[in-house]
């Protein structure tokens, strides 16, 4: 699995692949073979941390070892996209880390840009299958509206539109597989009577 994690503010690419207890994991493409297991709670680590939940770990990677107590943060400002806030303790030094897999990471992307007027694409975060198109050309919509259903990695993504408008151009149809980054739609101002046909395919 792949993942986005954050802390104090840099990114790091960390793929895992894991197998019972041991993980093979990728930091930023130094590979790392690790053994971590949960041992239980730790009381004193829990009562620094107002959080009775805070987990002991058990780490071992190479000829070092480790006691870690980790926690999840509750944050009800980030959305539905963002990733997963933890704070983890290790030597006594805390970290504070957001986790965020491929998929999210990329859907937030697709919904980061917030477009108030002037088009906006809106584009595939990821290879896939369209499973449905909600919308025609020509079509008004409102910010956050689904226009096209993308499945992708066994699961089926909501694409919306970042801004409230008329389809100026619809590229894709239900059952069309699409690349990464390949353009969907096009949303352009409400006002804008100009539909002219952009309906083409991706070939």
């Amino acid at each position: 699995m792949h993942y986005i994690v954050t802390v104090n503010g840099r990114q790091h690419d960390v793929e895992l692949v894991e197998n019972g207890h041991q993980r093979q994991v990728t930091l930023d493409s130094r590979s790392l073979a690790i053994d971590w297991r949960l041992v239980g709670r730790d009381q004193a680590a829990a009562t620094r941390s107002d959080d009775p939940t805070a987990d002991e770990y058990s780490l071992v990677s190479g000829i070092h070892s480790y006691v870690a107590y980790a926690r999840r943060l509750d944050d009800h400002s980030l959305d539905e996209h963002s990733g997963r806030r933890s704070e983890v303790m290790v030597h006594g030094q805390p970290y504070v880390g957001e986790v965020q897999d491929a998929r999210s990471q990329a859907l937030a992307s697709l919904a980061g840009g917030t477009h108030a007027s002037g088009e906006a694409s809106i584009r595939a975060p990821m290879p896939g299958l369209v499973s449905n198109v909600f919308v025609s050309l020509g079509d008004e919509v409102q910010r956050g509206q689904t226009i096209v259903v993308l499945e992708a990695m066994k699961m089926e993504n909501d694409l919306t539109t970042p801004r409230a408008g008329r389809v100026r151009a619809l590229r894709v149809t239900k059952g069309q597989t699409v690349s990464q980054d390949d353009v969907l739609a096009t949303i352009g101002d409400p006002e804008d009577k100009d539909t002219r046909s952009d309906q083409t395919d991706l070939d």
